[in-house]
């Protein structure tokens, strides 16, 4: 969803508001398959494509994710991507009552938009936010990922500062955010992790 990126950003971050703000789509059969990075060992058995422009940006890696940040005005949308690994533990398609449950608690907390901060100066307040996982489509077997999508409406965007990444303290298995950002025309790029979890533009 490797938080791999370091001072370049691809021309897919110079995304719309209104396609960050959409959930994720339906994967289409007739496409090519798009091929994910591992970094374990094991075989890629299904791969697929994600067509959504955010989902292009970040690959399918054990203990990172992406996330993508676009100010327009005064309003703020947040696109995350993480393997469904970092998120839950597993990357299948839930089986027992146990990982079901799972699965739905963390799209509750995505959803919730509780996983971030942003600058309390900027006044920003959230607007909508929704979560999804491939691993809740039906007949999917392959390597899931999750994905959240937040707007904000923000008062004072230009004392917009900074961002605070509390969701390395729901989820233990992730290490590293690679975050992306266009601000009013202003773009960049950094690495959060668990012991500096803090982004600052």
């Amino acid at each position: 969803m490797s938080f791999k990126l370091s001072s370049l950003l691809i021309p897919a971050l110079l995304v719309s508001t209104a396609s960050l703000a959409q959930a994720h789509p339906k994967h289409a059969p007739d496409t090519e398959p798009e091929q994910h990075s591992h970094q374990h060992a094991h075989e890629h058995g299904d791969e697929h494509q994600h067509d959504d422009e955010f989902t292009q940006l970040g690959t399918h890696v054990h203990g990172a994710a992406t996330l993508t940040m676009v100010l327009e005005g005064n309003e703020l949308q947040l696109a995350l991507q993480s393997a469904a690994f970092n998120i839950v533990g597993f990357e299948q398609a839930p089986k027992t009552s146990e990982q079901k449950q799972e699965v739905a608690l963390a799209l509750d907390n995505l959803a919730q938009g509780n996983w971030f901060s942003v600058s309390s100066e900027a006044n920003c307040e959230i607007q909508g936010a929704d979560a999804n996982t491939d691993l809740t489509e039906p007949g999917y077997s392959g390597h899931g990922d999750f994905y959240a999508n937040v707007s904000l409406l923000c008062q004072s965007p230009a004392r917009l500062h900074q961002l605070d990444l509390s969701l390395f303290n729901l989820t233990p298995a992730l290490e590293k955010i690679d975050v992306q950002w266009v601000l009013n025309g202003q773009q960049g790029a950094a690495t959060a992790t668990l012991s500096n979890s803090r982004i600052q533009f």
